[in-house]
């Protein structure tokens, strides 16, 4: 029942209340043989929700809430909820079951260092009583749902440390668990600074997923990764199948991963699609980029960038104007040699009306 109603319903309980007041035996007319209380009658959705304190929550009651792990930061639903959030230090649980759910470094907002040396949680390899010298921090995400069909990473805050000729060898980030449509093309290999970026994962047919951060040696990494769940109902937030990151705004821009920072860097072996969602009223799509390096020239690209016809490589982007051939996706290609350290892409985009 849609929480709405809920002045109507008050005032029915109320009256209900009162009549069992004076005619105790007025409650044995009901066919459970009891008042239904105001927690049995009032519903409500397990909406986003504003905290308190800037980040995004789900719509719960209280006692549900705690029963996922979750804190309250603010009240939603009219009061009737609260914002619950969730935020996961690998030092005291590595399961993430709440949708809108924050993954953390130890000691976060500080570096890892700040909290590495009281960290004996479930979710990181430890040494003793702390963090061993080379931890491995993982979550298990669950599904808030059963319903749930994909996952959506943000990195909020994503700074560990950077790879070299393009090959994550000291810090890395892994994904596992996805459906085969996500497996596909999910890089296994994410380092460096993945701030402000984003993935999609499909779990159709999953049941987890799961998140792993292997560090060489504790130092001053950070890492703020949001968690977001959609059912298949929820059509204006799925990306498309295939797509492993999703854009649904007429204007952004789109970045390889650890293209941020003072030293960008391509990552070796990446093979994936960007998507852009489609608008009616637009076709082609005006390009600028911001930055543009891929090893190789025209016609012989080792690591290449595609709209529609049009494969890009080299040290510019040779053209500044997409023309509508279909879907608007973007394929991305790198090899397993970025001995030139080639920095990537960012690019900017703006749809044109038709």
């Amino acid at each position: 029942m849609h929480w709405a109603v809920i002045p109507a319903l008050l005032t029915a309980v109320s009256a209900a209340a009162v009549e069992h007041a004076v005619e105790p035996a007025a409650a044995e007319t009901d066919r459970d043989g009891k008042l239904f209380s105001i927690f049995q009658i009032v519903k409500f959705n397990n909406d986003a929700c504003d905290a308190v304190d800037g980040n995004q929550g789900t719509c719960y009651t209280a006692s549900e809430c705690t029963a996922n792990g979750g804190e309250e930061r603010g009240n939603c639903a009219s009061g009737f909820g609260v914002c619950c959030v969730a935020v996961i230090d690998p030092c005291n649980s590595n399961t993430v079951s709440l949708n809108n759910s924050y993954i953390v470094n130890p000691g976060y907002p500080g570096d890892a260092t700040s909290g590495a040396s009281a960290c004996t949680g479930s979710g990181v390899s430890r040494s003793g009583r702390q963090a061993a010298t080379s931890p491995t921090y993982t979550w298990n995400i669950t599904k808030a749902t059963s319903d749930i069909v994909q996952f959506r990473i943000d990195f909020d805050v994503f700074d560990i440390s950077a790879p070299m000729m393009g090959d994550c060898t000291n810090d890395t980030l892994m994904i596992t668990g996805a459906d085969a449509v996500t497996s596909k093309n999910l890089p296994t290999n994410l380092c460096g600074i993945l701030t402000g970026q984003h993935i999609y994962l499909s779990v159709k047919t999953s049941s987890s997923v799961q998140l792993t951060i292997t560090l060489a040696s504790i130092g001053t990494q950070t890492w703020k990764i949001k968690i977001s769940q959609f059912d298949s109902s929820q059509t204006e937030f799925l990306a498309p199948r295939g797509c492993l990151q999703y854009y649904r705004e007429d204007m952004g821009s789109i970045k390889s991963f650890n293209s941020a920072g003072g030293s960008p860097e391509l990552l070796n072996d990446h093979m994936y699609s960007i998507c852009i969602a489609q608008n009616d009223a637009y076709c082609d799509i005006a390009l600028t980029a911001n930055t543009f390096d891929l090893t190789g020239t025209s016609g012989a690209c080792s690591d290449s960038i595609a709209f529609g016809f049009n494969v890009a490589c080299g040290s510019a982007l040779s053209f500044n104007t997409w023309n509508y051939t279909g879907s608007y996706m973007i394929p991305i290609m790198s090899d397993s040699d970025n001995s030139a350290m080639v920095t990537g892409f960012d690019i900017g985009f703006v749809l044109l009306p038709c």
